[in-house]
Protein backbone atom coordinates (compact mmCIF):
# COMPACT_ATOMS: atom_id res chain seq x y z
CA UNK A 1 0.00 0.00 0.00
CA UNK A 2 1.59 3.39 -0.71
CA UNK A 3 2.04 6.65 1.93
CA UNK A 4 -1.26 7.88 2.03
CA UNK A 5 -1.33 11.93 0.30
CA UNK A 6 -2.78 14.98 2.03
CA UNK A 7 -6.27 14.85 -0.34
CA UNK A 8 -6.45 10.56 0.41
CA UNK A 9 -6.60 12.27 4.14
CA UNK A 10 -8.76 14.96 3.66
CA UNK A 11 -11.53 12.63 2.02
CA UNK A 12 -10.92 9.92 4.50
CA UNK A 13 -11.47 12.16 6.95
CA UNK A 14 -15.07 13.66 4.98
CA UNK A 15 -16.22 10.05 5.21
CA UNK A 16 -15.56 9.73 9.12
CA UNK A 17 -17.86 12.10 9.75
CA UNK A 18 -20.53 10.27 8.48
CA UNK A 19 -23.17 7.79 10.83
CA UNK A 20 -23.80 6.01 7.75
CA UNK A 21 -21.22 2.86 7.27
CA UNK A 22 -19.08 3.47 4.29
CA UNK A 23 -16.65 1.71 2.92
CA UNK A 24 -14.35 1.67 -0.60
CA UNK A 25 -13.11 -1.20 -2.44
CA UNK A 26 -10.70 -0.77 -6.05
CA UNK A 27 -11.83 -2.48 -9.29
CA UNK A 28 -10.00 -5.76 -7.91
CA UNK A 29 -12.81 -5.86 -5.04
CA UNK A 30 -9.97 -5.19 -2.55
CA UNK A 31 -11.17 -3.21 0.53
CA UNK A 32 -9.15 0.56 0.75
CA UNK A 33 -10.73 2.17 3.53
CA UNK A 34 -14.41 1.88 5.96
CA UNK A 35 -15.18 4.43 7.92
CA UNK A 36 -15.68 4.42 11.91
CA UNK A 37 -19.52 3.50 11.54
CA UNK A 38 -19.08 0.64 9.14
CA UNK A 39 -15.89 -1.02 12.16
CA UNK A 40 -18.96 -0.65 15.01
CA UNK A 41 -21.65 -2.02 12.25
CA UNK A 42 -19.05 -5.26 11.06
CA UNK A 43 -17.53 -5.32 14.65
CA UNK A 44 -14.17 -5.31 12.80
CA UNK A 45 -11.15 -2.66 12.22
CA UNK A 46 -10.13 -1.15 9.03
CA UNK A 47 -6.05 -2.74 10.14
CA UNK A 48 -7.71 -6.10 10.23
CA UNK A 49 -9.01 -6.63 6.70
CA UNK A 50 -7.61 -3.56 4.97
CA UNK A 51 -6.54 -4.94 1.11
CA UNK A 52 -8.36 -8.21 1.67
CA UNK A 53 -10.61 -8.83 -1.36
CA UNK A 54 -14.12 -8.83 -1.36
CA UNK A 55 -15.21 -12.55 -2.65
CA UNK A 56 -19.31 -12.95 -2.76
CA UNK A 57 -19.63 -17.11 -2.03
CA UNK A 58 -22.17 -18.95 -0.01
CA UNK A 59 -20.30 -18.79 3.58
CA UNK A 60 -21.22 -21.34 6.29
CA UNK A 61 -21.70 -20.31 10.56
CA UNK A 62 -18.61 -21.33 11.43
CA UNK A 63 -16.43 -19.89 8.56
CA UNK A 64 -13.99 -16.74 9.89
CA UNK A 65 -15.81 -13.62 10.72
CA UNK A 66 -13.46 -11.10 8.83
CA UNK A 67 -14.48 -13.72 5.21
CA UNK A 68 -18.04 -13.60 6.12
CA UNK A 69 -18.27 -9.37 6.34
CA UNK A 70 -16.30 -9.23 3.50
CA UNK A 71 -18.14 -11.51 1.54
CA UNK A 72 -21.58 -9.17 2.44
CA UNK A 73 -19.63 -6.20 1.31
CA UNK A 74 -18.86 -7.89 -1.99
CA UNK A 75 -19.90 -5.39 -4.96
CA UNK A 76 -22.43 -7.30 -7.65
CA UNK A 77 -21.49 -7.61 -11.53
CA UNK A 78 -23.34 -4.43 -11.89
CA UNK A 79 -21.41 -2.17 -9.94
CA UNK A 80 -18.43 -4.11 -11.57
CA UNK A 81 -20.13 -2.65 -15.17
CA UNK A 82 -20.37 0.71 -13.42
CA UNK A 83 -23.79 0.84 -12.91
CA UNK A 84 -25.27 1.88 -9.38
CA UNK A 85 -27.25 -0.76 -8.24
CA UNK A 86 -28.57 -2.01 -4.80
CA UNK A 87 -28.37 -5.40 -2.60
CA UNK A 88 -29.42 -7.09 0.28
CA UNK A 89 -26.96 -9.31 2.45
CA UNK A 90 -27.38 -11.36 5.56
CA UNK A 91 -23.90 -12.31 7.47
CA UNK A 92 -24.15 -15.77 8.80
CA UNK A 93 -24.84 -15.67 12.75
CA UNK A 94 -26.35 -11.91 12.26
CA UNK A 95 -30.35 -11.47 12.74
CA UNK A 96 -30.25 -8.09 10.69
CA UNK A 97 -29.82 -7.25 7.15
CA UNK A 98 -27.85 -4.95 5.61
CA UNK A 99 -28.84 -2.87 2.44
CA UNK A 100 -26.03 -2.15 0.62
CA UNK A 101 -26.24 0.47 -2.16
CA UNK A 102 -23.04 0.87 -4.49
CA UNK A 103 -21.54 3.81 -6.36
CA UNK A 104 -19.25 3.06 -8.96
CA UNK A 105 -16.57 6.24 -9.13
CA UNK A 106 -15.59 6.40 -13.05
CA UNK A 107 -12.43 8.07 -14.45
CA UNK A 108 -10.82 8.01 -17.82
CA UNK A 109 -9.51 4.87 -17.59
CA UNK A 110 -12.75 3.26 -16.27
CA UNK A 111 -13.96 1.67 -13.39
CA UNK A 112 -11.39 3.16 -10.49
CA UNK A 113 -13.19 1.81 -7.50
CA UNK A 114 -16.79 1.53 -5.87
CA UNK A 115 -17.79 3.48 -3.14
CA UNK A 116 -20.66 0.99 -0.89
CA UNK A 117 -23.00 2.87 1.89
CA UNK A 118 -24.80 0.22 4.37
CA UNK A 119 -27.98 0.50 5.75
CA UNK A 120 -28.77 -2.08 8.63
CA UNK A 121 -32.38 -3.79 8.33
CA UNK A 122 -34.46 -6.34 10.61
CA UNK A 123 -34.74 -9.23 9.43
CA UNK A 124 -38.50 -10.46 9.88
CA UNK A 125 -38.37 -12.50 12.59
CA UNK A 126 -41.48 -14.82 11.13
CA UNK A 127 -39.86 -15.67 7.94
CA UNK A 128 -38.56 -19.34 7.77
CA UNK A 129 -36.82 -19.47 4.57
CA UNK A 130 -33.50 -18.59 3.40
CA UNK A 131 -33.15 -17.64 -0.68
CA UNK A 132 -29.87 -19.45 -2.25
CA UNK A 133 -27.01 -16.71 -2.72
CA UNK A 134 -28.05 -16.84 -6.88
CA UNK A 135 -31.48 -16.38 -5.97
CA UNK A 136 -31.02 -13.42 -3.57
CA UNK A 137 -28.44 -11.77 -6.16
CA UNK A 138 -31.25 -12.28 -9.25
CA UNK A 139 -33.52 -10.23 -6.93
CA UNK A 140 -31.06 -7.71 -6.07
CA UNK A 141 -30.57 -7.25 -9.83
CA UNK A 142 -34.49 -6.95 -10.68
CA UNK A 143 -35.26 -4.70 -7.56
CA UNK A 144 -32.30 -2.09 -9.17
CA UNK A 145 -34.56 -1.16 -11.65
CA UNK A 146 -37.39 -0.02 -9.77
CA UNK A 147 -36.60 2.62 -7.99
CA UNK A 148 -38.10 6.22 -7.16
CA UNK A 149 -35.56 8.69 -7.19
CA UNK A 150 -35.96 10.08 -11.31
CA UNK A 151 -37.78 13.26 -10.09
CA UNK A 152 -35.18 15.89 -11.17
CA UNK A 153 -35.51 14.42 -14.64
CA UNK A 154 -39.46 13.63 -14.31
CA UNK A 155 -42.28 16.13 -15.76
CA UNK A 156 -44.33 17.95 -13.54
CA UNK A 157 -46.56 15.28 -13.20
CA UNK A 158 -44.68 12.18 -13.11
CA UNK A 159 -42.86 14.38 -10.03
CA UNK A 160 -46.26 14.51 -8.42
CA UNK A 161 -47.01 10.59 -8.75
CA UNK A 162 -43.44 10.02 -7.57
CA UNK A 163 -43.76 12.08 -4.58
CA UNK A 164 -46.94 10.13 -3.85
CA UNK A 165 -45.57 7.02 -4.18
CA UNK A 166 -42.71 7.71 -2.11
CA UNK A 167 -45.37 9.22 0.96
CA UNK A 168 -47.31 5.70 0.32
CA UNK A 169 -43.87 3.69 0.55
CA UNK A 170 -43.91 4.82 4.22
CA UNK A 171 -47.25 3.17 5.30
CA UNK A 172 -49.19 0.20 5.13
CA UNK A 173 -51.99 1.27 3.79
CA UNK A 174 -54.29 -0.16 0.79
CA UNK A 175 -52.75 1.59 -2.93
CA UNK A 176 -55.03 2.16 -5.73
CA UNK A 177 -53.22 2.81 -9.03
CA UNK A 178 -55.20 4.43 -11.70
CA UNK A 179 -53.90 4.65 -15.26
CA UNK A 180 -54.50 3.58 -18.82
CA UNK A 181 -53.33 -0.27 -19.82
CA UNK A 182 -49.46 -0.08 -20.37
CA UNK A 183 -48.46 3.05 -18.20
CA UNK A 184 -46.41 1.69 -15.30
CA UNK A 185 -49.19 0.24 -12.56
CA UNK A 186 -47.06 -2.52 -11.87
CA UNK A 187 -43.98 -0.85 -12.44
CA UNK A 188 -44.35 1.61 -9.57
CA UNK A 189 -46.29 -1.53 -7.50
CA UNK A 190 -43.02 -2.74 -7.47
CA UNK A 191 -41.11 0.33 -6.87
CA UNK A 192 -43.42 1.47 -4.03
CA UNK A 193 -43.11 -2.10 -2.45
CA UNK A 194 -38.67 -1.71 -2.67
CA UNK A 195 -38.96 1.63 -1.01
CA UNK A 196 -40.95 0.35 1.67
CA UNK A 197 -40.01 -1.91 5.42
CA UNK A 198 -41.42 -4.76 3.23
CA UNK A 199 -38.66 -5.14 0.91
CA UNK A 200 -37.17 -8.27 1.74
CA UNK A 201 -40.42 -9.91 1.73
CA UNK A 202 -42.12 -11.69 -1.47
CA UNK A 203 -44.31 -9.62 -3.99
CA UNK A 204 -47.07 -11.22 -5.74
CA UNK A 205 -48.97 -10.20 -8.86
CA UNK A 206 -52.05 -11.59 -9.33
CA UNK A 207 -54.25 -11.19 -12.02
CA UNK A 208 -58.17 -11.77 -11.01
CA UNK A 209 -59.44 -12.32 -14.34
CA UNK A 210 -56.51 -14.83 -15.75
CA UNK A 211 -55.90 -16.61 -12.48
CA UNK A 212 -57.76 -20.08 -11.80
CA UNK A 213 -60.20 -19.60 -8.58
CA UNK A 214 -58.79 -21.94 -6.38
CA UNK A 215 -55.37 -20.69 -6.72
CA UNK A 216 -56.59 -16.60 -6.33
CA UNK A 217 -58.27 -17.68 -3.13
CA UNK A 218 -55.50 -19.38 -1.52
CA UNK A 219 -53.75 -16.40 -2.30
CA UNK A 220 -55.77 -13.64 -0.85
CA UNK A 221 -57.07 -15.40 1.65
CA UNK A 222 -54.32 -17.89 3.08
CA UNK A 223 -53.52 -17.01 6.73
CA UNK A 224 -50.13 -18.15 6.20
CA UNK A 225 -49.45 -15.73 3.99
CA UNK A 226 -46.82 -13.20 6.16
CA UNK A 227 -45.32 -16.67 7.44
CA UNK A 228 -43.96 -17.80 4.04
CA UNK A 229 -42.63 -14.36 3.49
CA UNK A 230 -45.45 -12.62 1.17
CA UNK A 231 -45.05 -8.85 1.83
CA UNK A 232 -47.53 -7.49 -1.21
CA UNK A 233 -49.93 -8.29 -3.42
CA UNK A 234 -50.35 -6.29 -6.53
CA UNK A 235 -53.88 -7.37 -8.14
CA UNK A 236 -54.65 -6.31 -11.24
CA UNK A 237 -58.71 -5.61 -12.06
CA UNK A 238 -60.33 -6.11 -8.70
CA UNK A 239 -63.60 -5.68 -10.33
CA UNK A 240 -63.48 -9.27 -12.12
CA UNK A 241 -63.48 -11.14 -8.88
CA UNK A 242 -67.01 -13.03 -8.28
CA UNK A 243 -68.89 -10.40 -5.88
CA UNK A 244 -68.86 -12.45 -2.88
CA UNK A 245 -65.20 -12.61 -3.11
CA UNK A 246 -65.10 -8.66 -3.55
CA UNK A 247 -67.30 -8.49 -0.15
CA UNK A 248 -65.08 -10.74 1.70
CA UNK A 249 -61.38 -9.00 0.54
CA UNK A 250 -63.29 -5.77 1.54
CA UNK A 251 -63.78 -7.06 4.54
CA UNK A 252 -60.14 -8.28 4.94
CA UNK A 253 -58.51 -5.08 3.65
CA UNK A 254 -60.82 -3.12 6.87
CA UNK A 255 -58.88 -5.01 9.57
CA UNK A 256 -55.39 -2.95 8.68
CA UNK A 257 -54.25 -4.14 11.98
CA UNK A 258 -54.28 -7.80 10.56
CA UNK A 259 -50.73 -9.14 10.67
CA UNK A 260 -51.44 -11.99 8.60
CA UNK A 261 -52.36 -9.91 6.01
CA UNK A 262 -50.41 -8.60 2.99
CA UNK A 263 -50.65 -5.42 2.16
CA UNK A 264 -52.62 -4.69 -1.02
CA UNK A 265 -51.93 -2.93 -4.20
CA UNK A 266 -54.76 -2.77 -6.45
CA UNK A 267 -54.58 -1.66 -10.55
CA UNK A 268 -56.99 -0.23 -12.67
CA UNK A 269 -56.93 -0.10 -16.64
CA UNK A 270 -60.29 1.86 -16.53
CA UNK A 271 -62.40 4.20 -14.64
CA UNK A 272 -63.57 2.22 -11.47
CA UNK A 273 -66.86 5.03 -11.27
CA UNK A 274 -67.62 3.03 -14.51
CA UNK A 275 -67.25 -0.54 -13.25
CA UNK A 276 -69.49 0.50 -9.91
CA UNK A 277 -72.45 2.17 -11.65
CA UNK A 278 -72.51 -1.45 -13.93
CA UNK A 279 -72.51 -3.68 -11.11
CA UNK A 280 -69.04 -5.15 -11.60
CA UNK A 281 -67.01 -3.39 -9.19
CA UNK A 282 -68.34 -3.20 -4.98
CA UNK A 283 -68.29 0.10 -3.53
CA UNK A 284 -67.22 -1.40 -0.02
CA UNK A 285 -64.06 -2.90 -2.03
CA UNK A 286 -63.43 0.54 -4.01
CA UNK A 287 -63.61 2.45 -1.19
CA UNK A 288 -61.70 0.34 1.06
CA UNK A 289 -58.60 -0.15 -1.27
CA UNK A 290 -58.88 3.43 -2.51
CA UNK A 291 -57.34 5.44 0.95
CA UNK A 292 -54.24 6.39 -1.12
CA UNK A 293 -55.32 6.41 -4.81
CA UNK A 294 -52.47 7.74 -7.13
CA UNK A 295 -53.10 8.29 -10.83
CA UNK A 296 -50.69 8.03 -13.46
CA UNK A 297 -50.70 9.59 -16.64
CA UNK A 298 -50.45 8.33 -20.33
CA UNK A 299 -47.83 8.48 -22.62
CA UNK A 300 -49.31 11.06 -24.85
CA UNK A 301 -49.83 13.86 -21.99
CA UNK A 302 -45.73 13.76 -20.95
CA UNK A 303 -44.29 13.19 -24.17
CA UNK A 304 -41.40 15.80 -22.76
CA UNK A 305 -40.47 12.60 -21.18
CA UNK A 306 -39.69 10.20 -24.18
CA UNK A 307 -36.27 10.62 -24.62
CA UNK A 308 -35.57 9.64 -21.08
CA UNK A 309 -37.73 6.48 -22.22
CA UNK A 310 -36.02 5.68 -25.03
CA UNK A 311 -32.94 5.77 -23.03
CA UNK A 312 -33.91 3.40 -20.25
CA UNK A 313 -35.46 0.63 -22.72
CA UNK A 314 -32.66 1.16 -24.97
CA UNK A 315 -29.95 0.15 -21.84
CA UNK A 316 -32.38 -2.64 -21.02
CA UNK A 317 -32.56 -4.07 -24.90
CA UNK A 318 -28.89 -3.80 -24.95
CA UNK A 319 -28.96 -6.45 -21.90
CA UNK A 320 -30.84 -8.74 -23.55
CA UNK A 321 -29.86 -8.24 -27.26
CA UNK A 322 -26.35 -8.21 -28.85
CA UNK A 323 -26.82 -4.52 -30.80
CA UNK A 324 -24.99 -1.64 -30.53
CA UNK A 325 -28.01 0.79 -30.68
CA UNK A 326 -27.32 3.61 -28.22
CA UNK A 327 -30.24 6.53 -29.94
CA UNK A 328 -32.76 7.52 -32.14
CA UNK A 329 -32.05 9.61 -35.52
CA UNK A 330 -34.11 12.93 -36.31
CA UNK A 331 -36.39 11.91 -38.23
CA UNK A 332 -37.16 9.08 -36.53
CA UNK A 333 -37.43 11.45 -33.21
CA UNK A 334 -40.20 13.31 -34.71
CA UNK A 335 -42.14 10.68 -35.73
CA UNK A 336 -41.86 9.26 -32.48
CA UNK A 337 -43.02 12.83 -30.73
CA UNK A 338 -46.06 13.36 -32.91
CA UNK A 339 -47.41 9.12 -32.17
CA UNK A 340 -50.71 9.46 -29.97
CA UNK A 341 -49.08 5.89 -28.11
CA UNK A 342 -52.08 4.28 -27.23
CA UNK A 343 -50.88 1.09 -25.50
CA UNK A 344 -48.40 3.56 -23.57
CA UNK A 345 -44.95 2.71 -22.30
CA UNK A 346 -45.49 -1.33 -23.25
CA UNK A 347 -46.02 -0.05 -26.77
CA UNK A 348 -42.75 2.14 -26.82
CA UNK A 349 -40.58 -0.86 -24.99
CA UNK A 350 -41.71 -3.55 -27.26
CA UNK A 351 -41.06 -1.00 -31.06
CA UNK A 352 -37.65 -0.21 -29.55
CA UNK A 353 -36.89 -3.65 -29.66
CA UNK A 354 -37.94 -4.55 -32.90
CA UNK A 355 -36.63 -1.40 -34.32
CA UNK A 356 -33.27 -3.04 -32.49
CA UNK A 357 -33.48 -6.03 -34.86
CA UNK A 358 -33.65 -3.66 -37.61
CA UNK A 359 -31.33 -1.46 -36.74
CA UNK A 360 -27.75 -1.08 -38.79
CA UNK A 361 -26.19 1.46 -37.06
CA UNK A 362 -26.07 2.59 -33.54
CA UNK A 363 -28.80 4.64 -34.17
CA UNK A 364 -32.62 3.85 -34.76
CA UNK A 365 -33.28 5.60 -38.54
CA UNK A 366 -36.73 6.17 -39.89
CA UNK A 367 -36.62 3.33 -42.15
CA UNK A 368 -36.19 0.82 -39.03
CA UNK A 369 -39.46 2.04 -37.52
CA UNK A 370 -43.13 -0.19 -38.23
CA UNK A 371 -45.43 1.04 -41.08
CA UNK A 372 -48.08 2.41 -38.76
CA UNK A 373 -45.56 4.82 -37.31
CA UNK A 374 -44.37 6.17 -40.32
CA UNK A 375 -47.30 6.27 -42.76
CA UNK A 376 -50.75 6.28 -40.09
CA UNK A 377 -53.15 3.39 -40.30
CA UNK A 378 -52.41 0.17 -42.85
CA UNK A 379 -54.09 0.49 -46.07
CA UNK A 380 -57.77 -1.21 -45.78
CA UNK A 381 -56.63 -4.26 -47.71
CA UNK A 382 -53.81 -5.00 -45.11
CA UNK A 383 -55.92 -4.50 -42.10
CA UNK A 384 -56.19 -7.12 -39.45
CA UNK A 385 -59.10 -6.03 -36.86
CA UNK A 386 -57.58 -8.69 -34.24
CA UNK A 387 -60.33 -7.61 -31.60
CA UNK A 388 -62.71 -8.50 -33.75
CA UNK A 389 -61.68 -11.50 -35.44
CA UNK A 390 -61.25 -12.56 -31.68
CA UNK A 391 -64.92 -11.36 -31.27
CA UNK A 392 -65.85 -13.80 -33.60
CA UNK A 393 -64.12 -16.80 -32.71
CA UNK A 394 -64.76 -16.34 -29.05
CA UNK A 395 -68.47 -16.15 -30.36
CA UNK A 396 -68.31 -18.87 -31.72
CA UNK A 397 -66.86 -20.95 -29.17
CA UNK A 398 -69.33 -19.87 -26.24
CA UNK A 399 -71.96 -20.97 -28.91
CA UNK A 400 -70.99 -24.31 -29.24
CA UNK A 401 -70.56 -24.75 -25.53
CA UNK A 402 -74.46 -23.84 -24.91
CA UNK A 403 -75.41 -26.00 -27.91
CA UNK A 404 -72.89 -29.27 -26.31
CA UNK A 405 -74.29 -28.29 -22.67
CA UNK A 406 -78.16 -27.70 -24.09
CA UNK A 407 -77.98 -24.14 -22.24
CA UNK A 408 -76.77 -24.95 -18.66
CA UNK A 409 -74.39 -21.65 -17.85
CA UNK A 410 -72.69 -23.71 -15.39
CA UNK A 411 -71.09 -27.00 -17.23
CA UNK A 412 -70.88 -24.17 -19.93
CA UNK A 413 -68.47 -22.38 -18.04
CA UNK A 414 -66.96 -25.63 -16.69
CA UNK A 415 -66.43 -26.72 -19.97
CA UNK A 416 -64.82 -23.25 -21.53
CA UNK A 417 -62.73 -23.09 -17.74
CA UNK A 418 -63.90 -19.87 -16.79
CA UNK A 419 -66.09 -18.58 -14.07
CA UNK A 420 -69.82 -18.50 -14.58
CA UNK A 421 -70.10 -14.50 -14.30
CA UNK A 422 -67.69 -13.78 -16.89
CA UNK A 423 -69.63 -16.57 -19.08
CA UNK A 424 -72.63 -14.15 -18.23
CA UNK A 425 -70.86 -11.15 -19.45
CA UNK A 426 -69.43 -12.18 -22.47
CA UNK A 427 -73.05 -13.74 -23.69
CA UNK A 428 -74.65 -10.38 -22.97
CA UNK A 429 -71.92 -8.38 -24.24
CA UNK A 430 -71.86 -10.96 -27.46
CA UNK A 431 -75.76 -10.71 -28.11
CA UNK A 432 -76.32 -14.74 -27.13
CA UNK A 433 -79.76 -14.06 -25.60
CA UNK A 434 -80.92 -16.01 -22.97
CA UNK A 435 -79.44 -19.49 -22.60
CA UNK A 436 -80.85 -21.28 -20.00
CA UNK A 437 -79.99 -21.35 -16.22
Amino acid sequence: MSEPTADSIRWQAFFQQSTQPLFLVNRRRRLLFANRAWEACSGLTLAEVRGRVCRRRAVSAGEEKEEAILGACAPPTDALAGRVCLAHRRVPGRADWWEIQYFPLLGPQGLLGILGAIRVLSAPTDVSFKLPVKLTALRDRKAACYHLDEAATASAALSRVYEQARLAAQTRMPITLLGEPGVGKEWLARAIHQRSEERLRYFARLDADKLPAPRLGELLFNPRNRATGLGVIYLHDPAALPTEWQSRLADTVKLRENPDFPRLIVGFGSDPRIDMQSGRLLEELYYAVSAVTIAIPPLRERLSELPRFIDLFLGRARTLQEHTVNGVGGEAMNVLRAYAWPENLRELQAMLQTACRRAKGERIELADLPFHLKHGSLPVERRLPLDRLLEQVERRLIALALKLTDGNQTRTAELLEIWRPRLLRRVEKLGLGNTGS
